[in-house]
């Protein structure tokens, strides 16, 4: 540090140049697997592995190709308060940067004044009443030499503060984007489980009608007629708190994109694709493209540059100031040559005793940039383990996806068999009541696992901080 000091006040005394205190930023050395959970089956498709970088394609969701999607989150980017709070926060730090960089250069002025007074002869000292003018006009100049980098690590942290701010608005754009897509998804998945109680309300109505009629025939008891009643009712009342909790996503969608009487028609859960897993290799350096990482690490730069404008405190400050202009008495010679006047000052500080106060300045910007680095840290590993959940929950979604399928078609044909046999007498309505349990748990379990692989999908893309392909895809 001596030699340091030593060096720019050569450097001051040949050119007044500068030097800049304070850590240099570097950034902080990770020590992350090289892959996201190898141990996760995933595609094997002709562009894995992923040898070259990987680009993010920031309209993710379209690759769920879904236009009643694609409308949600339009409206969501152009109407949600939060974003837009976030963008008014970039506004903010752009002026607190450009006031940062005001002071890399001098400040110029200009001013100018008139005065006439009048003074009577009781007052004046000659006993003689006379007329004052007195006229003034300059121009200034101030500059303080940022010879130890004290404005240039302050323009260094408003500019990290600025960035910071931007990665702020962009992990609010994605987080946003990413809950519109979820809310949808779930929406979509309440309509296929209502759709699932439409189908078994109709055939418990029909398995109703066949138990009526066997009952006037004489040939079951009137136990029959009660039990599927009540099966009904059960079903029906299981299908009004459906509907309810699809009005509640549906109002989650309208605050969310600003649009307050929102109405979302019934679709289709199966016409949604699935985007399939990223292949074997996907690199963690894809880490890096997640805006509230760069944001976290801003955020450090930041607080790493501050450590520099608090050292440069204890050092002097010198600074230049100067002025020329004229005065005099008279309007018409105010331009002459005997009226002007000037001034030049060069100008040093050194603090000898502050009581600490320094001291504890520099104390406070450590301390800020210590937490900014187990910040910057923290960000990374929860979106590492982020990237591994969302994929983990993508892979066993889809195989319970496969066990589900078989699960449908089977107790589907076993309910159609079963309703035939009670209906030739050859099995009691229990037999009945159990395969249709079966078989409506399982559709809406099936419903329900879909749901979830789609969000999971949604969950994969925002850890990655969009959507991914191979750069020889782009």
């Amino acid at each position: 540090m001596t030699k340091r000091i030593h060096l720019c006040l050569a450097l001051s005394v040949i050119g007044l140049s500068a030097c800049t205190v304070g850590p240099d930023y570097e950034r902080p050395k990770l020590d992350l697997p090289g892959q996201y959970n190898a141990d996760v089956a995933q595609s094997t498709s002709a562009d894995a592995p992923f040898k070259n970088k990987v680009v993010i394609q920031q309209d993710w969701w379209t690759l769920f190709n879904d236009p009643e999607l694609d409308k949600l989150e339009a409206l969501a980017l152009a109407n949600n308060a939060d974003l837009q709070i976030a963008v008014a926060r970039i506004a903010q730090a752009q002026g607190l940067a450009l006031q940062a960089g005001a002071a890399q250069y001098p400040s110029l002025s200009l001013e100018g004044s008139g005065t006439r007074a009048s003074q009577g002869a009781a007052a004046s000292s000659s006993g003689i009443a006379y007329l004052d003018n007195n006229y003034q006009g300059s121009a200034g100049f101030s500059y303080e030499i940022d010879l130890w980098g004290k404005v240039r690590r302050s323009v260094e942290s408003a500019d990290a503060t600025l960035k910071a701010s931007v990665f702020d608005r962009d992990s609010v754009r994605l987080v946003l984007e990413g809950s519109v897509a979820k809310a949808y998804m779930n929406l979509r998945a309440l309509d296929a489980q209502i759709k699932v109680t439409a189908n078994s309300i109709q055939t418990r109505r029909d398995t109703l009608r066949i138990a009526q009629a066997k009952l006037d025939g004489g040939l079951v008891s009137p136990l029959d007629i009660n039990q599927a009643q009540a099966t009904l009712s059960n079903i029906q009342a299981v299908q009004s708190e459906l509907v309810r909790q699809r009005a509640i996503a549906q109002n989650q969608l309208a605050v969310l994109t600003g649009k307050l009487d929102l109405k979302i028609p019934a679709g289709d859960l199966e016409t949604m694709p699935v985007p399939p897993v990223p292949p074997v290799g996907l690199p963690s350096e894809l880490l890096e493209t997640r805006p509230d990482v760069r944001k976290a690490e801003e955020q450090l730069v930041a607080a790493n540059a501050q450590i520099g404008v608090a050292k440069a405190k204890f050092f002097p400050s010198f600074s230049l100031s100067g002025l020329y202009g004229a005065q005099s008495v008279g309007f018409t010679n105010f331009l002459s040559a005997g009226g002007s006047v000037w001034a030049a000052t060069l100008g040093a500080m050194q603090p000898l005793f502050t009581g600490g106060l320094l001291t504890g300045q520099l104390d406070t910007a450590k301390g800020k940039q210590q937490e900014a680095l187990a910040n910057y840290i923290k960000t990374v590993r929860v979106a590492f383990a982020e990237v591994g959940d969302a994929m983990v929950s993508v892979e066993q979604t889809r195989e319970t996806e496969a066990h589900l399928s078989l699960q449908v078609a089977a107790s589907t044909k076993a309910q159609r068999i079963s309703i035939l046999r009670y209906q030739g007498g050859y099995v009691d309505y229990l037999t009945v009541l159990e395969a249709q349990r079966v078989a409506n748990e399982a559709s809406l379990a099936y419903a329900r696992n879909r749901g979830s692989q789609l969000q999971a999908s949604v969950d994969l893309f925002r850890s990655l901080g969009g959507g991914w392909q191979p750069e020889s895809k782009r």
